[in-house]
């Protein structure tokens, strides 16, 4: 073959050439991006908005991989992840060039170059982040940082952080007093619902029990027993009131007033009292032979101490 003779490449081969022209075109843009970026110590200083956008854009669109890079044993590698990006080509670690970015994107542009102008940290930085976005905004709006006062920021950086501890250490006091109700409140639920549970147990026990008749007659009695002895209590008291109306000393007026109330007030009493027994006598007057006192009915059922009912 002549030397001057061209040679015929297919479509697909020119297509293939095209793209290699264009990876590498590629690649020598982010080679040369990189470049501009390893410019600046990342130890030393921290990188500008503009710095920092170029390697956004790099770690994006993951155009660091198939970046070559020689190792320290002078052997030839390729790129294949950020992290290796950041370590080889950029000589920093992922995590030191992704907080700075991740500050970027959480502070914004405008506070980012003032923090840089003032020379902010990153515990700094990162002391912010950790703030509630409430606290943050008092921080980038403050007048300290308008001024560039770094220690002012930093004053009140600390202030805002140590108020937060404050808080939140008084919502977890909060958070273990509640969960305490909680856990109490549960137990006496759960202690309730025993009791409830024994109660049901024993009216079911009762209900089939050969015997539930007596003990529906002690029950009715008993309740019987104890609404008789506050009435008698009550009649106690009125005869007391009595004796005080005789006895005790004061103005004739007052105790004409007395005697006259207390005379009115038992006599209503003494009327509804005749009115229940009236309906009681009308209902149960035919039982009249056989009546006795809940006592002996308790006594011939063999119900030990009846009489103390």
């Amino acid at each position: 073959m002549a030397k001057n003779e061209l040679v015929d490449i297919t479509p697909a081969q020119e297509k293939a050439i095209v793209q290699g022209k264009d990876i590498l075109a590629s690649k020598q843009d982010v080679l040369l991006k990189l470049g501009q970026a390893q410019a600046f110590n990342f130890a030393a200083k921290l990188l500008t908005v503009s710095e920092l956008k170029i390697l956004n854009e790099i770690k994006e669109f993951k155009a660091y991989k198939g970046l070559t890079y020689t190792d320290p044993d002078g052997k030839l590698l390729t790129v294949s992840n950020w992290g290796e990006c950041c370590k080889s080509i950029l000589g920093s670690s992922q995590q030191h060039v992704d907080e700075k970015l991740n500050n970027l994107h959480r502070f914004g542009e405008e506070f980012f170059e003032q923090a840089q102008q003032m020379k902010l940290g990153y515990r700094d930085l990162r002391a912010l982040r950790q703030l509630p976005d409430d606290e943050q905004a008092l921080v980038i709006e403050s007048e300290a940082v308008e001024v560039g006062d770094k220690e002012a920021v930093k004053d009140l950086i600390e202030e805002l952080k140590a108020k937060h501890k404050k808080e939140t250490a008084t919502l977890k006091e909060e958070l273990h007093a509640s969960d305490a109700m909680l856990r109490a409140n549960r137990e006496l639920s759960s202690k309730n619902a025993v009791e409830m549970q024994n109660i049901k147990e024993q009216l079911h026990q009762k209900k089939f029990s050969p015997n539930k008749w007596q003990n529906d007659v002690r029950d009715f009695f008993t309740s019987l027993h104890k609404v008789h002895n506050q009435m008698h209590e009550s009649l106690n008291q009125v005869m007391c009131l009595h004796e005080q109306l005789q006895f005790v000393d004061m103005d004739d007026r007052a105790k004409d007033a007395c005697i006259a109330a207390f005379y009115a007030d038992n006599k209503l009493l003494v009327e509804q009292v005749a009115l229940s027994w009236n309906t009681i006598e009308n209902h149960w007057g035919h039982f009249q032979a056989s009546a006795k006192p809940s006592g002996e009915f308790l006594a011939e059922l063999g119900f030990d101490n009846a009489g103390d009912l």
